[in-house]
Order: C-alpha cells, then sequence, then structure tokens
C-alpha cells in the first residue's frame, strides 16, 4: 500500500516591526524610571537628588577641561558602543541594544521627575539640554545598529570588494555619528547648559 506524503502549507511568519519594537522597548523602559522615581519619594529626591538649585548653581561656574573632558567621554561612551556594534553580529545582539537603549530610557524617566520635583519647569529645560544636541547623533548611531541587526536575511550576494559593502558602510556611518555626538557632548553641551544656566 503506497504511502501519501502530506504536503503541509507554507506559513510566512509576519517580520518583526524593528522600529516599533525599539521604540516600545525605549517607552516602557521610560515610563519604569518614572515610576522608580515615584517609589523613592519625594523627600528623598529632594535630600538626594543632584538636580537642586545649589548643585545646578555650582555649574554655571565650574571650569571645564573641555579636551579632558571629551577623553573621558570617549572612554565611557565608545566601550559601551563598540560592544554594541560587536553583538549585533550576534544572537545576542537584541539583549545588548535593549539594554542600551532601555537603560537611556529608564535614566531619562528617572531624571524627569527629578527635576520636576527638585526645579519644577526649569529642571525639566536643564534635563533636555544635558542631553542636546548629541542625543541626536546617539540615536542616529544606535539607529543604525538597529538596522544592522534587523537586516533582511534574503539579500543578493554582497559585492567582492569590501569598500562597496552595504552593511560596512552603515557600521563605518554609525561610528561617524557616535563620534560626532561624542564631540557635541564634550564641547558644545556644556557651553548652552552653562549659558542656560546663567540666565536663570
Amino acid at each position: 500500500m503506497r504511502h501519501r506524503t502530506i504536503k503541509v502549507p507554507h506559513i510566512q511568519l509576519p517580520k518583526l516591526p524593528w522600529r516599533g519594537f525599539l521604540a516600545g522597548c525605549f517607552l516602557i523602559f521610560f515610563f519604569l524610571g518614572i515610576l522608580a522615581a515615584n517609589w523613592v519619594g519625594r523627600e528623598k529626591l529632594l535630600q538626594y537628588g543632584m538636580l537642586n538649585n545649589y548643585y545646578v548653581g555650582q555649574l554655571a561656574y565650574t571650569e571645564l577641561d573641555s579636551g579632558a573632558y571629551f577623553i573621558y567621554l570617549l572612554k565611557r561612551r565608545m566601550r559601551v558602543f563598540g560592544m554594541s556594534a560587536l553583538l549585533v553580529y550576534t544572537r545576542f545582539g537584541i539583549l545588548m541594544l535593549v539594554g542600551v537603549i532601555g537603560w537611556y530610557a529608564f535614566s531619562l524617566g528617572y531624571l524627569f521627575v527629578n527635576a520636576l520635583v527638585c526645579m519644577k519647569f526649569q529642571g525639566m529645560v536643564i534635563v533636555l539640554l544635558s542631553i542636546f544636541p548629541q542625543i541626536i547623533c546617539y540615536a542616529a548611531a544606535y539607529y543604525g545598529l538597529g538596522k544592522i541587526l534587523f537586516r533582511k536575511s534574503a539579500q543578493t550576494a554582497l559585492p567582492k570588494r569590501a569598500w562597496q559593502n552595504p552593511w560596512l558602510f552603515l557600521l563605518v556611518s554609525v561610528m561617524m555619528c557616535m563620534l560626532a555626538g561624542i564631540w557635541l557632548e564634550g564641547y558644545v553641551n556644556p557651553v548652552l547648559l552653562r549659558s542656560y544656566i546663567r540666565r536663570m
């Protein structure tokens, strides 16, 4: 008796909308940061929070060695970014990317509540200025890593010349964005921040 093979219909699973996924992770961790700040309580935020009139006033007239600050930021930012750039080519890339984005979002949510409790509207402006304009370059860099991580599996053959590889070009571009962000954070951001604080 001849056995018939049963053909199972091929079901194509929907592709992961990675932009929405990363945006959702950011919002979830941002909300968790807000919850954590509220759990700490108003009294502890006022007592131990760095965003109060005394500490902020010290920033206005503190002399900053921009070169040394840039080197310090370069070591800290590139250590995490370099690890993320290496892991996006492995199965652990998603964990690293979500962890980095989640930490930034959590910290931002916590700082917003801290600023609102300690300094009201002016504190919110200070938090926004503390991440501007470098946040644009950082967001572009990690967006590029996300594009590399969630790249399409079905692609045409890569070119023989390495410099014509679009993924290599994208990796170099995100590194340039990251370096530009560190430069802005080291040289431009302190000027903007001090300028606003002196006018308060």
